[in-house]
């Protein structure tokens, strides 16, 4: 009976220690001629741009590995950094799972990667088909030898269409398997590149799946969509008007409030001079602007420029008399953040006392819009 139970205790201990380990190994190997290595250092990168994750490790005899656990599976970087300079050579799906990624030192960007979880294995087949259909229709080559700004519009469509096929055929990999797996990490983290082009009820939809799974938890990709659709929503039409303050053309500081509390209604129109929809709606809008102003409504115009010249120039020679500000950093004005304006020309109408009371109003329906809230 002893003799039974220590065997039944070894073989508890021996199925214990076979249990596979949780979080993600991924080693590294680098090849050939280490002395051509910008460093020794390697730097793992990936989270999200608010929160972001970060690890290190030094490269012994060629080798070194990481080793944790990742509530967040995305694409993360392999860097050198030198100085101030960082050099990404290669991106992988970073899942809990083993990774191996070897490269030549002469070479980094050339890595070969293998192991990863399912989304990586996936990745490694749309990497593998581009690569397939590049050769096929000798991409590299074309890329090469056609010169775009002297080539005819004959040999850009041509380009363009080997080059759509190409990217055609390694897409439909990843639309199968997002069709497959609509709520997954790798699902998650293509919401990026459309969120900001999404309303709020599209960005609640889309994040509704994830709240009833318990590995999405501490999922932090999720929570910066949460907080950005709180964001989103807290501009919608009934909420206050965030205030700002930027400079007009003279550098006088302006301040919205000073505006809108002074007019029944007031639209902020964000434009550009190089926006070219932009300008060609301006003649329309000064034509409004005659119509409603001295009924009380009054027009902001912030402009997304990064030139006070160009600016100034398209003001002038639209011939806008409205006032106008801007603190000219381009796409990332203040007013335009504060807003969530991914696009212009985009408007957003504020009342008397500071609530929104329309955004993104169309063209066609601006003047209707304004009519009918004057008339109230």
């Amino acid at each position: 009976m002893k003799k039974l139970f220590l065997i039944c205790a070894a073989a508890l201990l021996a199925a214990c220690s076979a249990q596979p380990e949780t979080g993600y190994t991924v080693n590294i190997t680098a090849t050939g001629d280490l002395a051509q290595l910008p460093n020794d250092t390697l730097i793992l990168k990936g989270g999200t741009d608010k929160y972001p994750f970060t690890d290190t490790a030094v490269l012994v005899n060629g080798k070194c590995t990481f080793k944790g656990e990742t509530n967040t599976p995305t694409f993360y970087k392999l860097i050198f950094k030198g100085g101030d300079v960082e050099f990404g050579f290669t991106n992988f799906f970073l899942e809990n799972a083993r990774i191996d990624v070897t490269f030549d030192a002469a070479k980094p960007s050339n890595s070969t990667i293998t192991g990863g979880g399912e989304i990586q294995a996936m990745v490694s087949q749309m990497r593998a088909k581009f690569k397939e259909l590049s050769e096929l229709y000798k991409l590299d080559s074309l890329s090469k030898t056609m010169n775009w700004a002297t080539a005819t519009q004959e040999e850009k469509r041509k380009s363009a269409e080997i080059f759509g096929k190409v990217s055609d055929g390694a897409s439909e990999i990843e639309e199968a398997y997002i069709s497959a797996n609509p709520v997954s990490p790798y699902s998650l983290y293509k919401l990026k590149g459309k969120i900001l082009r999404m309303s709020y009820e599209e960005i609640e939809a889309a994040l509704l799946a994830y709240d009833t799974i318990p590995a999405y938890a501490e999922n932090v990709m999720l929570k910066e969509y949460k907080e950005y659709a709180a964001f989103v929503k807290s501009r919608q039409t009934g909420n206050q008007a965030p205030d700002f303050v930027q400079n007009d053309p003279n550098g006088k500081p302006v301040k919205f409030s000073d505006i809108y509390s002074k007019n029944k209604l007031t639209m902020l129109d964000f434009w550009a001079s190089w926006c070219r929809p932009c300008r060609a709606f301006n003649p329309e809008l000064i034509k409004i602007y005659k119509k409603y102003h001295n009924k009380g409504f009054e027009i902001l115009g912030v402009s997304l420029d990064n030139s006070h010249d160009a600016w100034v120039k398209g003001i002038k020679d639209d011939k806008l008399t409205w006032p106008q500000v801007s603190d000219l950093k381009d796409w990332d004005n203040e007013a335009g953040v504060m807003y969530n304006v991914s696009s212009v020309p985009y408007n957003v109408f504020v009342d008397q006392n500071g609530i929104i009371v329309g955004r993104g109003i169309g063209k066609k329906e601006v003047a209707a819009f304004i009519e009918e809230f004057l008339n109230k």
